[in-house]
């Protein structure tokens, strides 16, 4: 069992006790005690768990997987601000990927003005947004997450690996300055990581309330963008 695998499974080990002993789970995970020490270093640094005297409680403070709905309302000025930002970087006749996040959906107001761009998605809410706009667009299909309402796995992949995009427009959970852009959902991270292979230009939007933030799924460096757009000045 790979590292993020055996994290992921204190996890829900922790969701359905919400403390456990560290050589129990050395027991139930078949691993050292140092090693699940180490694991729950990883995880505390992330602000899941919280370590006690031989074992470990789930942080009831730590960040679940948010709903759309309830996502799309937070911050959503910065986010209007952010986008109106980001669209200046499209151009007429433009193919642009647009990921599921609440953030980048904030953006397809300012694609009206454009001429002849097509837009590729990985979200039906994003999707039907931008018909009614009457902006071409297309939808990968997939397996739907319903939490994120977007479509992930080897269906969306693999027609996402058929388009090259002249520009991605992305966000996520956090980001640490310097460093790593992470999600906690390991899903639609691979689908990013697909969209930022294709796409000549890639921007990550994100307000200042995702800065430091480090979640479990990597999706790529900060070094590997082609800007970091946020509602700051």
């Amino acid at each position: 069992m790979f590292n993020l695998e055996r994290q992921e499974e204190i996890l829900k080990l922790l969701e359905k006790s919400n403390s456990i002993s560290v050589n129990k789970l050395s027991k139930l995970l078949y691993v050292s005690p140092p090693t699940i020490r180490r694991d729950l270093t990883v995880l505390e640094q992330q602000g899941k768990v919280r370590r006690t005297h031989g074992g470990v409680v789930l942080r009831q403070t730590a960040e679940k997987e948010i709903p759309l709905m309830l996502r799309e309302d937070q911050n959503s000025k910065a986010k209007q601000i952010i986008a109106k930002k980001a669209s200046e970087y499209v151009n007429d006749g433009d193919v642009i990927f647009l990921d599921a996040s609440s953030t980048v959906a904030h953006i397809i107001p300012y694609l009206k003005r454009f001429n002849d761009i097509i837009v590729v998605t990985n979200s039906p809410k994003t999707s039907m947004s931008l018909g009614e706009e009457n902006i071409k667009n297309y939808c990968t299909g997939g397996l739907l997450l319903s939490r994120s309402i977007a479509y992930v796995g080897n269906e969306a992949e693999k027609f996402i690996s058929s388009i090259n995009a002249d520009v991605f427009f992305f966000s996520s959970r956090g980001y640490v300055e310097d460093g790593h852009i992470t999600d906690s959902s390991i899903e639609e991270a691979t689908v990013r990581k697909a969209m930022i292979k294709n796409s000549d230009k890639v921007f990550y939007l994100c307000d200042s309330s995702k800065k430091n933030k480090k979640y479990m799924y990597n999706i790529c460096s900060t070094a590997d963008v082609t800007g970091i757009i946020d509602e700051l000045p």
